[in-house]
């Protein structure tokens, strides 16, 4: 059975059709999700999510996207939850400097990063971490702040010496819906030259859809291990046993 590392079943549309998805998602041997929240508007509702049905593992945090939400009052309720909810881990967060238009918006993203790295590692939870554009300053903080914990490099696209990199400081790969792109080529060698006990595999549904015009499905994830077995001349049932464990590894 796979282990979707990284899926919104929090959000819109997936939330209202979770019955549906659910079922779809186990029609192809999808048995695990881990959802991650992005702002404090979202943790209850996620942490009941995982309360509800067995197969969801919740993260929470404060995304880069949403540094608006960040001060110390929220901190304190993402210390209070992560506390009442031993099993949930910290996460989405991290570095978007795509999103970061001068110094000012980076510094802010980077003090709430840290931040939560600080509680990830007072709370001994791992964490997911976002970083686009932001590889090298998210490693950083990281060293930083003495984070051990590790957690997953979430919709890594970078190359052999980046993961090799988060590797190093106990983070696993996160290998995603990039792969259902034909043109990402970086991204498929990646997923044939890593070795497997580094990796898990994501969806992020229902964002990163490979075709514009439709939302991205947990589904999906089976055509992704199916693409990984391609390029390692396995079965995908052997992606999915590894990458499962190393889910757990993380989870419990």
């Amino acid at each position: 059975m796979l282990f979707d590392s990284h899926c919104h079943l929090n959000h819109s549309p997936l939330i209202e059709n979770l019955a549906q998805v659910l079922q779809q998602a186990s029609d192809k041997h999808i048995s695990h999700f881990l959802v991650p929240a992005t702002a404090p508007a979202d943790w209850l509702t996620t942490i009941r999510l995982a309360e509800t049905y067995p197969c969801i593992y919740a993260g929470i945090g404060i995304h880069p996207w949403y540094t608006a939400n960040y001060n110390d009052s929220a901190l304190n309720q993402l210390e209070f939850l992560l506390e009442a909810h031993p099993h949930t881990i910290m996460g989405e967060i991290g570095l978007d400097f795509a999103r970061a238009h001068n110094e000012a918006e980076k510094n802010l993203q980077i003090n709430c990063f840290e931040s939560q790295l600080l509680l990830a590692k007072k709370m001994r939870r791992p964490a997911i971490i976002h970083h686009v554009h932001a590889t090298g300053t998210c490693l950083q903080s990281i060293k930083r702040c003495h984070f051990t914990y590790g957690g997953i490099a979430h919709a890594f696209s970078g190359s052999i010496q980046e993961a090799q990199a988060w590797i190093k400081h106990g983070f696993l790969i996160g290998i995603g819906s990039l792969l259902l792109r034909t043109q990402a080529k970086k991204i498929r060698h990646i997923a044939e030259k890593l070795p497997l006990q580094h990796m898990v595999i994501e969806t992020d549904a229902p964002y990163m859809s490979p075709h514009p015009q439709q939302k991205n499905s947990p589904d999906n994830l089976r055509q992704i291990a199916e693409i990984i077995a391609s390029l390692r001349n396995c079965h995908w049932e052997d992606i999915a046993t590894i990458t499962r464990k190393n889910m757990f590894k993380i989870i419990h």
